[in-house]
């Protein structure tokens, strides 16, 4: 029963396209601080965060027969130059906001 209710509210958090709770941690800082921090080579922390966003995402909703949920085939520097590529399109945004839209276009592979 507590699975179901976190993942409704998981569903429900993507289907709003935006941030339905606050988000703490590197997800909540911006674009430009994510771009910075690449540039500068310490970017652990940011990285690690989408990393643990998708894995939280893969061990509460996603199902597998592969076993790597939504990851598929992706590694790490691929998640990395999608969030590069997202965040230099979208300034404004922030690291939450791009790993929703990459668990978007992973799911649809």
């Amino acid at each position: 029963m507590h699975k179901t209710i976190i993942s409704i509210m998981i569903l429900f958090t993507f289907s709003l396209g935006a941030v339905a709770a606050p988000i703490k941690g590197s997800g909540a800082t911006s674009c430009g601080s994510w771009l910075k921090e690449r540039r500068n080579g310490t970017y652990a922390i940011d990285l690690n965060w989408v990393l643990g966003f998708i894995s939280a995402y893969n061990h509460y909703l996603e199902s597998s027969t592969t076993g790597n949920g939504v990851y598929g085939s992706t590694d790490i520097e691929g998640i990395a130059a999608w969030m590069d590529n997202y965040c230099s399109s979208n300034p404004l945004s922030n690291p939450y906001t791009g790993s929703v839209k990459l668990i978007e276009e992973l799911r649809s592979k």
